[in-house]
């Protein structure tokens, strides 16, 4: 990883390829080193790669305390104007989709086309189960379970099928394990839930004028603080003024690890339609 400033950060980040310029944005507490190489080294076969990490975790050092997702967006858009990016596709995953929103809003000219994989817009009028502070069962699982253990349950049980988690282990502990080598603080982890759990860009989508990919798995139906992703996305292909819905079978919440070539030649083929 490299540093560059960005704003009160010392923000980490890594290049990748060549090309038109793809900005990965991970989900709730995930550093940049969470990205699976197989799914970055495909997609930097014809662009230039950007993970980074975001404030709280990995190696990007600076003040943390409260935020939001859209003070994560500005964390993102800075690091692309740092670099000297004019303009980007961005691809949020989860929490990193809301992200993603927020910087095709408030900088639409910096973001030429947005992949939503497995998001949301927040709590959306008339549902049910949408907690806007930190989620008990979040709260119980770290107690009853500590950090690590709780990461551990919550990756297992939601990012793959039990299929693959049971003939493919080594993808399960590898994802476990950058995780916590770059793990955020349980502090700064849970301002990540927070903000996560506080977006809402649900009265704004109709604002989001890129062409978006929303991405999701068929298997990505488990209710936990957002509700499911499925149908979140749906909702979004929906409500988004320029949007495409594919749905991934077989998969769940962590496509990107349990199919990464599949879900790399989906975004590749799409993108090289933009």
């Amino acid at each position: 990883m490299s540093l560059v400033r960005v704003g009160e950060l010392d923000m980490a980040y890594r290049v990748q390829g060549r090309g038109s310029a793809v900005l990965l944005v991970a989900g709730t507490g995930y550093p940049g080193g969470t990205w699976y190489p197989e799914l970055v080294d495909r997609l930097a076969e014809r662009h230039m790669v950007i993970t980074y990490d975001h404030r709280g975790t990995g190696t990007t050092r600076g003040p943390v305390g409260e935020f939001s997702t859209r003070t994560l967006a500005r964390d993102a858009l800075g690091l692309l104007a740092a670099l000297g990016v004019p303009e980007a596709h961005v691809v949020g995953h989860s929490m990193g989709g809301r992200v993603a929103q927020w910087m095709a809003l408030d900088e639409p000219d910096r973001v030429c086309s947005l992949v939503l994989a497995a998001s949301g817009p927040g709590a959306r009028p008339g549902t049910r189960g949408h907690t806007l502070g930190v989620p008990v069962a979040t709260a119980a699982g770290m107690v009853e379970h500590g950090y690590q253990g709780y990461v551990r349950r919550v990756q297992r049980q939601t990012f793959f099928t039990e299929r693959f988690a049971a003939t493919r282990p080594e993808v399960v502990e590898w994802l476990a394990c950058a995780f916590w080598a770059d793990r955020p603080s349980v502090p700064d982890y849970l301002q990540h839930v927070a903000a996560r759990q506080q977006h809402n860009t649900v009265e704004r989508l109709a604002e989001i004028r890129q062409p978006t990919l929303v991405l999701v798995g068929d298997r990505d139906t488990h209710r936990r603080g957002t509700g499911s992703h499925l149908d979140q996305s749906q909702y979004l292909a929906e409500e988004l003024p320029h949007a495409e819905l594919v749905v991934l079978p077989g998969v769940t919440h962590g496509y990107f690890w349990e199919a990464p070539e599949v879900s790399a030649q989906v975004m590749l083929d799409w993108l090289a339609a933009r």
